[in-house]
């Protein structure tokens, strides 16, 4: 069971935010939409909103969090005029239904997107858009149960087989292969498991996890 960041009470003016960030990147700014979420996951603005600080999931607008990314990771302050309006966008819908998924889910944005990149995301809108939300959360989660292991994705950067991974951690090759398979579910390991195949991997625990 997932333990929200954040009450559900919030979600939707997060969500709302979010989509309006992103609208606002492309829409009043000119900026490519995968483009600007790298910036907002490089920033620590993502960050905010996956541990529900306040100040963030209710108390700013779109456009204040699109300019506070934008000045964290350029160093240069924007000005711009209040948005007066907002169309429903198929990148409004993109930036709302990925908070929505990452208040769900608990992974991460940067997760989120490396299984299912920006436009795919806006791919999905046609079908998406005005379903449910539980219809996207769905469709979400069968990326994740299909995609790739990060573990596997990480252990095939680093050019290593299976079996020299499990000499190297000291984790039985048959445990490696039951996480890689997704048979077993590495967020749930313990954490000397994790540590073990980090440190073999020479990555960030953080890294491993969805």
């Amino acid at each position: 069971m997932t333990i929200h960041a954040y009450s559900q009470l919030y979600l939707s003016k997060a969500s709302r935010t979010v989509g309006n960030m992103l609208h606002d990147a492309v829409y009043e700014f000119g900026i490519d939409g995968g483009a600007f979420l790298k910036r907002f996951i490089q920033s620590d603005v993502a960050e905010q909103f996956e541990h529900g600080n306040p100040k963030y999931i209710a108390g700013k607008s779109g456009l204040e969090v699109f300019l506070e990314v934008m000045e964290k990771t350029t160093g240069f302050e924007m000005v711009s005029e209040p948005v007066k309006s907002y169309d429903r966008s198929p990148e409004y819908w993109v930036g709302w239904m990925i908070t929505h998924y990452q208040w769900y889910s608990g992974r991460s944005f940067k997760s989120i997107l490396d299984v299912v990149p920006y436009e795919e995301l806006l791919g999905l809108y046609g079908t998406l858009h005005e379903a449910d939300i539980q219809k996207s959360y769905e469709v979400m989660d069968d990326h994740f149960k299909n995609g790739e292991s990060k573990l596997k994705a990480i252990r095939k950067r680093c050019g290593i087989t299976q079996e020299t991974l499990a000499n190297e951690s000291g984790v039985s090759l048959n445990t490696i292969r039951a996480y890689e398979r997704k048979s077993k579910d590495l967020n749930k390991a313990q954490f000397d498991i994790i540590m073990k195949l980090s440190k073999a991997l020479k990555c960030e625990v953080y890294e491993l996890l969805d």
